[in-house]
């Protein structure tokens, strides 16, 4: 009886390998391709953006701590933050103080390509990689004399897990095209939701997770958006889904869609081709 139970717990075991500890560290870039004369178009004016739902959003208080560390720098103040956005809406409330909130995101026309997050040398939960720690640097300027413009460039460092269990990073940023107050239902129900949590959790004020202001709800819509999320059964797998807008672009009109599912071997650096974004990627054993 007790041989039995071994057994089946060294089975058990076996199974959930993906469990065991392993860290890893992701780099990403995400940047446009030169336009090349074409006429095709990938429009999509009815797109189902429950493909391209989140379940872990990272960025967004980075990108919040990151206009904060500008403001108390003196590289903004808090009077060009109120005018800068080009869809700045005069109804939404502003604050005088560097404490940038999530409604501040609303009044800016382009999110930083990179964000500015303390370097972190930990296994408790996962966590964005600082600009040091970031090594793609080499790769952005090949991008930049090519001609390719970065939307993008950041990474996490994550524990593998099984594709049921791992998270589904969102992945947006780029110029501000226009903001919506009727984005789709489950977007914007998974954005209020899991934003809320991650900001609590970076002690940020979470009292309006959206732009709220006389029952309206205000919501950037970003040239890039979507997730990535890696997962771990023997190898390495990539799910990346991700749409690009650009202006007059809203809710289920979009310009195009991004859709990639690779295995993937970690240290090696793979490129995802699409006729209007490309993405480079890179998992790395963290050891820890």
């Amino acid at each position: 009886m007790i041989r039995t139970i071994l057994v089946m717990l060294a089975a058990v075991l076996s199974c959930n390998s993906y469990a065991d500890g392993r860290w890893f560290e992701i780099e990403v870039i995400v940047f446009n391709q030169p336009a090349d004369g074409s006429t095709e178009t990938l429009r999509n004016e009815e797109a189902d953006l429950s493909k391209y739902a989140f379940t872990k959003d990272l960025l967004t208080p980075a990108y919040l701590s990151t206009y904060t560390e500008r403001c108390l720098s003196g590289e903004i103040t808090a009077s060009q933050r109120e005018s800068s956005g080009i869809f700045t809406d005069n109804t939404i409330p502003h604050s005088n103080t560097c404490d940038f909130s999530v409604s501040d995101l609303a009044k800016e026309s382009r999110l930083p390509i990179e964000v500015n997050v303390p370097e972190q040398e930990h296994t408790d939960t996962p966590y964005l990689l600082s600009p040091s720690q970031l090594q793609f640097t080499d790769k952005r300027a090949d991008l930049a004399r090519n001609g390719r413009t970065v939307i993008l460039h950041t990474g996490w460092r994550f524990p593998g897990e099984s594709k049921r269990n791992a998270p589904s990073y969102r992945l947006f940023g780029g110029n501000s095209v226009a903001l919506s107050a009727q984005m789709d239902d489950t977007l914007q129900s998974n954005l209020t939701e899991q934003t809320s949590k991650d900001i609590v959790a970076h002690e940020f004020n979470t009292q309006n997770t959206f732009f709220e202001n006389n029952q309206t709800t205000y919501n950037p819509v970003w040239e890039l958006d979507g997730f990535l999320k890696v997962h771990l059964n023997h190898y390495l797998y990539i799910t990346s889904n991700l749409i690009t807008r650009h202006s007059g672009d809203t809710d289920t009109g979009v310009s195009s869609e991004f859709s990639q599912f690779r295995r993937v071997i970690s240290g090696e650096i793979h490129y995802f081709d699409h006729p209007q974004i490309g993405m480079l990627v890179q998992i790395r054993r963290f050891n820890h």
